[in-house]
């Protein structure tokens, strides 16, 4: 399960991924070099509470697919939080620069296209025009074809600009 986490009192974000066999959960941050010691108190939360939620929701109960008692990383540890690992060796944006979103975006691009995120060649100038160029591409496709959506609001209708008449503009010099 893939996360955006704001780490809120430093205006950074980090993609977690949370495998729940292991019990853990893995922090992708695009800067960790300045690191604090420890892991985020959004993070540090997450940990903590997960269990409960997972035991009190009933998640455990379900064997459908899995049986979590059969699990060793279960096993007599309902009440503790779930461990937290950085992953090191990945892309690091710019220190000083405010990329960490592009980097959370190209971390989760790649996971859940079952690669490895690379520890180097992350540009945050193409991924903006790669992710721009992807929005446009939605955006011209979506105009070509209606989507269907499950959005219940109404249709907003397409402005129409038009060119003002050349009296009405008020020229400041």
């Amino acid at each position: 399960m893939y996360i955006p986490i704001n780490c809120g009192d430093e205006f950074h974000w980090v993609l977690i991924v949370i495998v729940l066999k292991e019990r853990c959960i893995w922090v992708y941050n695009s800067m960790l070099r300045k690191r604090r010691f420890g892991p985020s108190s959004e993070i540090q939360k997450l940990a903590k509470i997960l269990p409960t939620y997972l035991e009190m929701s009933g998640f455990l109960d379900q064997k459908v697919r899995i049986d979590w008692s059969t699990i060793e990383e279960y096993q007599d540890k309902m009440g503790n939080p779930f461990d937290v690992q950085y992953v090191k060796g990945i892309g690091q944006q710019t220190i000083g620069s405010l990329d960490c979103s592009l980097f959370v975006v190209a971390y989760a691009e790649y996971l859940s296209d079952g690669l490895q995120v690379q520890n180097d060649g992350l540009d945050a100038g193409l991924l903006r025009k790669r992710y721009a160029s992807l929005l446009w591409k939605y955006g011209e496709a979506k105009d070509q074809k209606p989507y269907a959506s499950n959005n219940k609001d109404p249709r907003r209708p397409k402005t129409n600009s038009v060119a003002p008449d050349e009296e009405q503009l008020v020229h400041i010099e």
